[in-house]
């Protein structure tokens, strides 16, 4: 209690001396004790600032997707949140949801607040998000009204004595673990100190402008942060450039017990392969990738909103420490609430590759992302007891049973090979891709484990018979395997993945024997094929 005062009283006189407001507050346990450690921002100018909370209009009947249903008023007719009553695949969605046990007794959640702030030279947005464990994730973002020489600092205190800092040194591809910070490298930091923990995310600086659900990354004008020692504690400093055409943005997760357990070598490994500051950013509406050369818009320091997720889908589903779990669920929550109201997350830029080909144009349907993260929403659902993802995915199998029926190759025995995108009623035809076409079986055998719904295992049971139909197409010469046929665009020249293809057709391998107790003699030769390929060209990484 003594620790808490001083401390209290320390974050107290800071705001006094800087005329600064105290807007992210984080609040933990440890060693039984209590303590709150105050986020305060500091810009070159002291000023009084508002703040305001953010508002959006009520969506209509149309955009349902990620609104919890309640029956309170009425059980005979279901209705969303704002009065409307439930119809179509809304309703089909509610009765299978409200049916579904809980997979876990913990239910994790959280509660989202959103603000403005507002002074003399930035407009500054903020997202706090506490836990239901206690744990903290704020992000804010700076959007500077001018343009000046003088770069823009803020800063965080941090309690305690002693400080761990680790981050990867994206240079060298190594870690780096200090207690001396003259040197530190614009990074994502990993902090522990005696009774605190935190990751706090590199000072990431974008252009303004975010055309198709793009960043541009400025990499030249990031600064690494700055850590001094205060009484009881640590001041994080960190700064932006001000520029009226470009925006600072930070995050931070924050809690009272260790985030990372250091003494494991698997955690150093993992969190190496999430990149969260090179290539790849967390940021405040998704996760986004370095965008593919043939994408417009185009740049060597653009990025794009990827729809899978692929970090977060990956913690959700494997949630075995603490920094996993809680990312793992922030992360998935804020990218299931991109969800289009036709069901899908589209991949904002233009393809021109899809484009000259098959007439497609922005905010395309890539099943292959869609099915990843739609996989991931069952097992954050079961991980996490959150509805939300059970609605979300529900949704997702709907809108993917609607393009299956209208996308579709019959084959000889009526099995179906379904089109790897849509995009728009003018669009042609597309291929189908072993790979895509394997995880969208999965998928489907997935959801029929999970809700038992017949309409799933038929759908995946006829996409099988297409592969099992059209068995001879997939396999060449050199036993490599095809990576698409029906392909109707200038030429099909796209190769095979050296090893993605093969783990998706074990999957599918184990997924017949685990849920059905049955095999599929394609799958075994394509995977023999593909083995023998894999063996000729020293390709190792494949699931065994």
């Amino acid at each position: 209690m003594k620790y808490k005062i001083c401390f209290f009283l320390l974050v107290i006189f800071g705001i006094i001396m800087t005329s600064s407001i105290s807007y992210a507050a984080a609040r933990g346990r440890s060693g039984g004790k209590s303590y709150t450690g105050i986020s305060v921002t500091t810009a070159t100018e002291s000023a009084t600032l508002e703040t305001a909370e953010l508002t959006t209009e009520a969506p209509t009947e149309t955009t349902t997707a990620f609104i919890e249903t309640t029956t309170e008023a009425t059980t005979e007719i279901p209705r969303d949140a704002f009065g409307n009553p439930l119809r179509g695949d809304a309703l089909e969605i509610y009765n299978v949801s409200s049916a579904m046990p809980a997979n876990t007794a913990e239910k994790f959640t959280m509660d989202r607040n959103e603000n403005t702030i507002e002074n003399d030279l930035a407009v500054i947005k903020q997202t706090d998000i506490k836990l239901s464990n206690n744990d903290y994730y704020w992000i804010r973002r700076y959007e500077f009204k001018q343009t000046n020489k003088q770069d823009y600092y803020s800063s965080i205190l941090i309690p305690g004595n002693k400080i761990e800092v680790r981050y990867v040194d994206t240079d060298k591809n190594e870690w780096v673990n200090t207690s001396n910070f003259n040197n530190l490298k614009p990074a994502t930091y990993f902090i522990d100190t005696d009774i605190y923990s935190m990751v706090l995310s590199i000072p990431a600086v974008y252009d303004k402008d975010m055309t198709s659900n793009t960043l541009t990354l400025h990499k030249e004008y990031e600064k690494a942060a700055v850590i001094e020692k205060v009484d009881d504690g640590y001041k994080i400093s960190f700064r932006f450039p001000q520029n009226e055409n470009m925006i600072g943005e930070i995050w931070a997760l924050q809690s009272g017990e260790r985030l990372v357990d250091w003494n494991k070598a698997s955690n150093f490994n993992e969190l190496k392969t999430h990149d969260l500051c090179n290539e790849r950013r967390w940021s405040w509406d998704g996760y986004y990738f370095k965008i593919p050369y043939n994408y417009i818009p185009y740049g060597d320091n653009v990025l794009y909103r990827h729809p899978a997720n692929y970090t977060g889908s990956s913690w959700a589903k494997y949630n075995d420490y603490r920094l996993a779990k809680d990312l793992g669920y922030i992360m998935t929550r804020i990218c299931a609430e991109n969800q289009n109201t036709e069901g899908y997350w589209a991949t904002g830029p233009r393809s021109l590759w899809l484009e000259k080909d098959f007439d497609i144009k922005e905010n395309f349907y890539d099943t292959r992302f869609n099915t990843d993260f739609a996989t991931c929403l069952i097992f954050a659902y079961k991980n996490y007891n959150d509805k939300l993802f059970l609605n979300s995915v529900l949704k997702y199998g709907e809108f993917f049973i609607r393009h299956a029926n209208s996308h579709h190759y019959t084959t000889d025995n009526d099995g179906w090979l379904v089109e790897d995108y849509a995009g728009g009623d003018d669009a042609l035809r597309t291929h189908t891709s072993l790979n895509h076409q394997l995880a969208e079986i999965n998928f489907l055998y997935e959801m029929h484990n999970m809700t038992g719904a017949q309409k799933y295992k038929d759908l995946a049971d006829k996409m099988l018979k297409g592969i099992e139909d059209t068995k001879p197409e997939w396999i060449k010469e050199d036993k490599n395997l095809n990576y698409a046929v029906m392909y109707n665009g200038t030429a099909n020249t796209m190769v095979d993945y050296p090893y993605l293809t093969y783990n998706d057709l074990y999957m599918t391998k184990e997924i017949l024997y685990k849920y059905y107790n049955t095999s599929s003699e394609a799958v075994e030769e394509l995977m023999k094929n593909k083995k023998e390929w894999m063996d000729a060209h020293n390709i190792t990484e494949y699931k065994k």
